[in-house]
């Protein structure tokens, strides 16, 4: 039954109601202390119930574990330059462009370099997979450059080695091969899409014909090129163009995180949301998935149902559509008559509401499968697109880099060709397959049995450690290469740093093989300009270097015609999955990806954007399925299914669907990595390569112990405050300004005189919880600029997390298993009557003449006084000395502009005064008196895909943020107590069906 809550988070005049945790919902008063606890000074030994991890504390970039200091500062000796490069200005940063492969594309960046070193990422605005934006992995990816824990040379077996060595090696084996014309090498790649290395290998190819090249992705597009290939005859690549649809369905698609080209599609959908300049275009999404995702929560609609049943809905959105007319092939129809069976009323009636919303809207809408629904799936839904006129308008289709199967198909069938003997020679070229390969293809043991195996890769990790060779590979930010989006664009890839260990590239280990001696960029150079269909001249590559990308290489449209048949006989043979036992869902771990990342401290300490846990994985459950197997949070249990079970710990997860599991591979690792080793739990051998995606007949059993999550669910509660506010389209219509009215703010006065803040800047912030989709890349991006420190696990269980900004999210509704969801970034509101300064007693935090809540860390004695004053929680206390690495290497990621705080200060969002006091030196530089709108962008601005935060100057009645703030849909957050912040936020609208209004 529904259960109205007692005390809610926050409760507007409307009756909606908020809550961020079941503890709410439940009405507990159980919270955590936001405030954690003390170690006594001089202490050695943790206190009792303290862990040692969290004592010692992880280093801010995640490079080693450092020890206590005393009260007195560190003190550290700098040199300069005996002779410095002309083009270096200490505290001038230089941009330089480049690409970063990811997801199945590539996102175009402007990285950001002092005195050398690159210190942060920016998106580049000239690319058309990142438009300025960035994803958390983007912004991550300066962190994993720096890691002490990258292979610093090659290694055969455990014996250390030159690249000279190496080199002799590879040549040595290259003359043997060529003797029997590459007979027993195979070559096993990532999904890259590279065309310098495609050239290699197509050369080597010629040189060594036979040889054989696989490719292998942990989470590959193999079922989307597939279907297409179903559909229309030959494979092909989805490129979504979201402005222009209207209706957008998303079948188990995460597409504004994780799907696709995350930060192109998150931009499109939000630019289809701007309520403020015309209400009648507003788009509207529909998600039918079973794991609450960042793109179930922006949903308009969701539709909570297990993902082994999607193909079911799909069959049934098609049926729907043929009863509408919509021209589907009528032996399809009549095929996937039948096959719809097994939903309930509820997801019956989705199917009749979407179909009705997608037939009158044809040529503006989009039916986009997942990657984790099979081939099946995939084919239907371009059909279905194709009939209703979709395609080639929000539905683009453009030709693959790689025809080649990248799935589990293809490791497994090389792990079987090596138990054979057919294998004499492997070279790996990147991922990590030893770790993430399907258990069944039990590759780790076949690795062993190669005579001659090589991998090259940034670690020693759980592959390299079963080869016969180890190669050091090298990070993009320092060597040259290029890249393809899945649109085609191509970029050029360009060191930003002296390669910090020698490392080499794909290609160079392919060029050494053919007994050649190119380096990486004489390889890149000569793809483009002498290359046979090389489009490219030394002039163009130059302007591709300073632009970020090589201007007219975007692919164009395929022309398809249905070819049914296909999917007629593949549909036909096709068995839905049978519903017996739960299902489990793996997914790319939010922190990890699949393994990648899981050294990566910012990417561990950053909170799942849904149920907010850290450092490490879990087995989602839904409330209901929690309460039927009397499982709750941090439960350790035995999940069990195809002859593999782990130990892993419960993760009770509202809008979870009934009876499905879902986990994140990635983490687990056993390789030696100081940050990653040991955290969480590896999931691999559940993944079998016949239930990659989704695997149904498992079960769960209690052990009886108890893990101690690491998660922010109830840090800094505010105590039943209306904070995040939303409405639907037709609220909106009747009123604009609903979301102001929602609470009443009573006339008040300051005790103190007020200054006039009408002269010179007053800088200020809004943020747009409708564009908002609580993707989580302001946090690391917030975290990369300004130099903040990770806690570790220990250190997020008492609360001590470090993030100047978080992205609040709140469950709406009375049933834990059926909610909706809303994102809140959350940074420091820099008050105009700001608690915090009023009650501190060394006058530490002061108000600046432009509105800044600054912060004098040298006068902070951290009484802490000010964070507890704070409404918001936004303060953060530096309890040890986290942000001091003890290697060198360690401080090289670091902004120069931004102190490392030292232990006992508080700190928190500054508004990156750095970047505005950098806008106001060039602006006096040049002659002027203020600065342009639009010349200082914050780094959580800069960040974000959906433009959702904007940054200015308040007293600037022209410029984009005073134009936003003034939005109807504007409100302050806690104005009726009198802070006066300068933070606007725009309340959130749905754009709800009529049709499914009381579902």
């Amino acid at each position: 039954m529904s259960k109205r809550i007692p005390l809610p988070l926050a409760q507007d005049v409307s009756g909606k109601t908020y809550w961020r945790s079941l503890n709410e919902l439940a009405g507990s008063p159980d919270f955590v202390d936001a405030l954690g606890r003390e170690f006594p000074p001089g202490a050695i030994e943790p206190p009792e119930g303290v862990g040692r991890r969290t004592f010692l504390s992880l280093m801010g970039a995640s490079l080693a574990l450092g020890g206590l200091v005393g009260c007195r500062r560190p003190e550290e000796k700098i040199l300069p330059y005996a002779r410095a490069p002309e083009e270096v200005i200490p505290g001038q940063p230089l941009f330089y462009a480049t690409a970063l492969p990811m997801m199945g594309t590539a996102f175009g960046v402007l990285v950001e370099s002092h005195e050398g070193r690159p210190t942060k990422i920016e998106g580049n605005p000239k690319h058309p997979e990142s438009l300025g934006a960035t994803t958390l992995y983007t912004q991550a990816a300066v962190l994993d450059l720096y890691d002490p824990d990258r292979s610093t040379s090659p290694r055969e077996g455990t014996a250390v080695k030159s690249w000279e060595d190496a080199a002799t090696f590879l040549r040595a084996e290259g003359d043997k091969l060529r003797a029997r014309g590459g007979k027993g090498l195979t070559i096993l790649t990532e999904a890259h899409r590279s065309p310098t290395l495609a050239t290699r290998l197509a050369d080597l190819r010629k040189t060594l014909p036979e040889a054989r090249v696989v490719r292998y992705e942990a989470f590959s597009r193999d079922a989307a090129r597939e279907g297409a290939r179903l559909a229309f005859g030959k494979p092909l690549e989805t490129a979504l163009d979201l402005t222009k649809a209207r209706v957008i369905v998303a079948l188990d698609a995460d597409l504004l995180a994780t799907d696709g080209s995350p930060i192109k599609q998150a931009r499109a959908f939000a630019a289809g949301r701007a309520v403020d300049k015309d209400t009648a275009a507003m788009n509207r999404l529909y998600a039918v998935e079973s794991t609450f995702t960042v793109t179930g929560a922006s949903a308009d609609h969701r539709l909570r149902i297990q993902s082994r049943k999607i193909p079911a809905f799909t069959f049934a959105l098609a049926a729907e559509l043929g009863k509408r007319g919509v021209a589907l092939d009528p032996e399809l129809l009549k095929t996937i008559e039948g096959k719809a069976g097994g939903l309930d009323a509820k997801a019956t009636r989705y199917a009749a509401a979407i179909a009705a919303d997608l037939a009158a809207n044809r040529g503006q809408g989009a039916v986009v499968a997942g990657r984790s629904q099979p081939k099946e799936v995939h084919a239907l839904a371009h059909l279905i697109n194709l009939a209703l006129d979709n395609t080639g308008k929000a539905i683009r289709l453009v030709a693959p880099f790689d025809e080649s199967r990248e799935g589990p198909e293809a490791i497994v069938e090389l792990a079987r060709s090596i138990e054979r003997g057919e294998v004499e020679t492997l070279l790996i070229l990147g991922g990590n397959p030893a770790f993430d390969a399907p258990a069944d293809a039990r590759f780790a043991d076949a690795l062993a049995k190669v005579p001659v195996s090589v991998h090259l890769a940034s670690h020693v990790d759980e592959t390299s450690e079963r080869s016969k060779w180890h190669l050091n590979r090298a990070h993009p930010l320092e060597s040259w290469g290029d890249v393809r989006s899945e649109d085609g664009t191509a970029s050029l890839v360009q060191p930003l740093i002296a390669p910090l260990f020698a490392g080499r590239t794909d290609a160079e280990v392919v060029e050494l093989l053919l007994g050649g001696s190119r380096t990486a960029y004489d390889l890149m150079k000569a793809t483009w300009t002498t290359a046979e269909g090389a489009a490219g001249t030394n002039q163009d590559l130059r302007r591709a270097l300073h632009d970020g990308l090589l201007a007219g290489t975007q692919l164009t449209d395929e022309v398809v015609t249905a070819a049914p048949q296909g999917a007629v006989e593949a549909l036909r043979a096709f068995a839905p999955a049978v519903a017996e036992g739960l299902e489990v869902v793996f997914r790319p771990d939010v922190h990890a990806w699949d393994g990648r990342f899981a050294n990566n401290g910012w990417l561990q300490e950053l909170p799942h954007p849904m149920h907010k846990l850290t450092w490490g994985n879990g087995a989602e459950i839904s409330p209901s399925t929690a309460a039927r197997l009397n499982l709750k949070d941090g439960d350790v249990v035995t999940l069990s299914g195809g002859g593999a079970q782990v130990r892993i710990p419960v993760v009770v997860a509202p809008g979870q669907a009934d009876d499905s599991v879902t986990i994140g591979v990635g983490q687990g690792r056993r390789a030696q990595l100081r940050v990653g080793r040991g955290v969480g739990v590896d999931v691999v051998p559940l993944r079998k390569s016949d239930a990659f995606e989704v695997a149904g007949g498992f079960s769960i059993e209690k052990t009886g112990e108890v893990a101690a999550l690491a998660r922010t669910q109830e840090h800094f509660v505010m105590e039943g405050r209306p904070l995040a506010r939303e409405g639907t389209l037709a609220e909106l219509q009747q009123d604009p300004e609903f979301a102001r009215k929602q609470v009443a703010v009573p006339s008040l006065f300051s005790l103190y005189k007020e200054p006039d803040r009408r002269r010179g800047h007053a800088w200020g912030m809004s943020i747009d919880l409708n564009a908002c989709i609580g993707c989580n890349a302001c946090v690391i991006a917030c975290q990369a600029e300004n130099n903040i420190p990770v806690v570790g696990a220990d250190g997020v269980r008492e609360t001590r997390e470090m993030h100047w900004i978080r992205v609040d999210r709140y469950f709406q509704g009375d049933d834990p298993n059926e909610p909706e969801s809303i994102h809140q970034p959350l940074p420091c509101q820099h008050c105009e009557n700001a608690p915090c300064e009023q009650v501190c007693p060394v006058a530490a935090t002061t108000h600046s003449p432009e509105g800044l809540n600054d912060m004098a860390y040298n006068r902070c004695v951290g009484t802490k006084y000010c964070a507890n004053n704070c409404p918001y929680k936004v303060r953060r206390f530096n309890f040890f000395e986290y942000g001091r690495p003890d290697t060198e290497q360690g401080k090289m990621h670091y902004n120069p502009n931004v102190t490392v705080r030292s232990r006992g200060v508080m700190e928190k969002c500054t508004f990156c005064v750095q970047r505005i006091n950098h806008a106001k030196i060039e602006a006096k530089r040049e002659g002027r008196e203020h600065v342009k709108d639009g010349e200082v962008v914050t780094a959580c601005q800069s960040a974000c895909p959906t433009r959702a935060i904007i940054f200015g100057d308040l007293n600037d009645q022209s410029s984009q943020v005073s134009v936003t703030s003034a939005s109807p849909r504007g409100y302050h957050m806690l104005a009726e107590i009198n802070t006066k912040p300068r933070v606007t936020y725009l309340a959130k609208i749905r754009n709800k069906n009529p049709e499914l209004a009381d579902v």
